[in-house]
């Protein structure tokens, strides 16, 4: 194979492929002299002989994968522990860019792959179909397999670190690959503890996940479960190793089940948890704990709770993404809609403190809105956010609790912005400020769309840019009112997907708003490079250009796209053991390249996505825009900063930056534009001058 263990191919260790009957043949192995078989013992002298097996184990924990190939074939004694330990956890991360920092080369796997993330990397197509071979051929390798993630990834591209020659998966192949995997390991695995697929397919991926659970064997030592029924959670039996539960249920079924009574046999495992996720269908993940009964005001014990809950009272039934499939009557529907439409979906805080010992809790996930406040002036977002800032104050900032993420779901109106200071804003800042030993926050209000002023209401750019002012500080300064300052103190990773285009997207001017402040000339090279590649665009329905979309406008729209491509698509592999936050040591996923191309050049002639498949060249254009992004955001990335003082990574939008020597620096993403692109205007860069057109400003940069 493999290569399972190198880039496609290593530069840097002169390996050749060659195999002996006791080790697997996809271990590369260094070929002088070329060993027929595994060396033989180690001198009877020899300290192998004297280290037990488990301190030779804990010692390859801090050796690299190639390493560990070479180690595989140096002994008898030590080629099982070598072998062992490559095959304990792996990770598929196709299509994966690695930080900055390793400037694609494949030391990033020696520094990062075992050594910390854990794991053993398969960066590549290549490698992943000599992986699933050598599995086929040697099923009895399965059972070392302890831990298989396959992460989010492109299906028509070719993965790797480096350049690739094979061809590229379509999705129809990477689909059936991931389903191929699923069944080979709910047939042949006994010893799995954790597996992990990010689905091409999401409906047949759910369908196929939920069927490999109830596999008995999978069973023996599995922790994780995802339980699209109460039954599939006892049924075939209940995993002695259970501690993460994930509950996706129908409503149909909360409809027939009266109580789900946690002191009967079935659900006593509920009382061992560490982490309990509730949803439904319908994002109703409250009634879920509604139906919880405990004995004696007992509470459940968990280290992560995660809830996903919306508010709206017209609900519409989404058949396409039941993945329950209950076949039901026109009477059930009926019972069904009737049983809905009397639940009280408000979001209500006591429905949690009754159910959960959250002063015990170390991690808490809310998925959370409320769609009727625009309606009818429902409160029970910002009462739900107050009633826990009270039962915080009242156990002394639940000093247990070091990770909160909070995330609405998508809603498809902008809020004005009175309205998202005193609904939104206020009571959420009051309850992480009450909180006293935070150290990861994020907050996603992943809301799609641009969010934009009319033009009509007649506000110039340098107004509407104090006006977003006031909000952030309205939020971010509202920290520094705390009397015990413990988020100031103590939070080290802060992300923000979405939130701070709440501030940034609006009109009239795209030239002087908060999405054109750098007066650099790489940035004005950007949008020139814009104007001439995609202006005008060109009208989605009749090709036709549309001649009332100006340039200012075009400029929204291009950077707009790439904004919500930065929030939507990026994904980072982040080690499921992993108590820190260190993303300059993952690998990230950042989605489909040339987007911009893809959706604004559809009726042009224009070779980029043949001559860069990839988008890996400097002058990419979707890599340009990220970089402008980067220096737009650099005043904002310092106010951040400046509150935030004890800060190590910081995401926004997607863009990841970590701590160097005080100064926060791209993970994944350049921070300078390339020469090539800047030769341009070398003399106007340095003569000093600064483009000649109106700036944004932020706090009077």
């Amino acid at each position: 194979m493999m290569s399972l263990l190198h880039g496609k191919s290593c530069s840097d260790l002169p390996l050749n492929v060659c195999y002996s009957k006791d080790v697997p043949p996809y271990i590369a192995m260094p070929t002088t002299p070329r060993p027929t078989e595994l060396s033989p013992d180690q001198p009877p002298n020899s300290i192998l002989k004297y280290l037990p097996s488990n301190v030779i184990q804990e010692i390859f924990q801090y050796v690299h994968q190639y390493d560990l190939v070479n180690l595989s074939i140096l002994c008898k004694e030590i080629s099982p522990l070598a072998i062992e330990r490559l095959y304990r956890r792996v990770t598929v991360i196709l299509n994966a860019d690695i930080p900055v920092m390793y400037h694609n080369s494949s030391h990033y796997i020696r520094e990062n792959g075992i050594k910390f993330m854990d794991t053993s990397l398969i960066m590549s197509n290549d490698q992943l179909l000599s992986f699933l071979d050598i599995l086929t051929k040697n099923p009895h390798l399965i059972q070392k397999v302890k831990y298989f993630i396959f992460d989010k990834c492109h299906p028509n591209l070719v993965g790797g670190t480096v350049p690739s020659d094979s061809k590229s998966f379509n999705e129809g192949q990477l689909s059936f690959i991931q389903n191929d995997i699923i069944e080979f390991f709910g047939a042949h695995a006994t010893q799995l503890s954790f597996l992990h697929i990010t689905f091409i397919d999401f409906i047949s991926g759910i369908e196929k996940y939920s069927k490999f659970l109830s596999n008995e064997n999978i069973r023996n030592r599995i922790f994780k479960l995802f339980c699209l029924d109460l039954s599939s959670l006892y049924t075939p039996l209940i995993p002695q190793c259970l501690t993460n539960l994930f509950l996706m249920l129908d409503e149909m079924e909360l409809l027939e089940t009266d109580v789900i009574d946690l002191s009967t046999p079935q659900y006593q495992c509920f009382n061992s948890l560490f982490t309990l996720s509730c949803s439904t269908n319908n994002q109703l993940g409250l009634e879920i704990l509604r139906k919880f009964r405990l004995d004696n005001d007992l509470k459940l014990n968990l280290k992560g709770l995660t809830i996903f809950h919306c508010h709206k009272e017209d609900l519409l039934i989404d058949e396409e993404f039941n993945f329950n499939h209950h076949p039901t009557s026109l009477s059930s529907n009926l019972l069904l809609n009737e049983f809905i439409s009397e639940l009280d979906k408000k979001l209500d805080f006591k429905v949690i403190e009754s159910t959960i010992n959250l002063p015990n809790l170390k991690n808490l996930y809310l998925k959370i809105d409320c769609n009727e406040h625009r309606n009818n002036n429902c409160n029970c977002f910002p009462n739900f956010f107050r009633d826990m800032k009270k039962f915080t104050m009242e156990n002394e900032g639940l000093p247990h609790l070091e990770s909160f993420e909070l995330e609405v779901f998508p809603n498809l109106e902008w809020l004005r912005p009175h309205q998202l200071l005193e609904n939104i804003l206020t009571p959420l800042g009051t309850f992480i400020k009450s909180l006293s030993n935070l150290s990861r926050l994020t907050i996603d209000f992943s809301t799609p769309g641009f969010k934009m002023f009319d033009n009509s209401m007649g506000m110039t750019s340098s107004i509407l840019n104090r006006l977003n002012e006031r909000l952030m500080e309205a939020f971010f300064l509202c920290f520094l009112s705390s009397d015990n300052y413990g988020t100031i103190k103590n939070l080290k990773t802060l992300q923000l997907p979405d939130f701070l285009t709440s501030f940034i997207y609006y009109k009239p001017n795209f030239y002087e708003s908060l999405l054109h402040t750098c007066k650099c000339w790489g940035c004005q090279l950007v949008l020139e490079r814009l104007k001439q590649d995609f202006y005008p665009i060109n009208d989605d329905d009749d090709d036709r250009q549309d001649d009332e979309m100006d340039l200012q406008s075009t400029y929204y729209i291009l950077i707009g796209f790439i904004l919500g491509k930065l929030q939507a698509d990026r994904e980072v592999c982040v080690p499921i053991k992993q108590k820190t936050f260190n993303f300059n040591n993952y690998p990230i996923y950042k989605g489909q390249p040339h987007t911009l191309h893809s959706h604004f050049h559809k009726t042009k002639d224009c070779r980029c996505i043949e001559e860069d498949p990839r988008g890996t060249s400097s002058l990419n254009i979707d890599s340009l825009v990220t970089t402008y992004i980067i220096h737009q955001l650099a005043p904002i990335k310092d106010y951040l900063s400046m509150i935030f003082y004890k800060l190590d990574n910081l995401m926004i939008h997607g863009i990841y930056y970590q701590n160097v020597d005080g100064i926060m620096v791209p993970i994944f993403d350049n921070l300078d534009y390339p020469e090539e692109l800047l030769e341009e205007r070398a003399i106007e860069i340095e003569e000093g001058l600064i483009p000649k057109v109106p700036f944004g400003q932020f706090r009077k940069t």
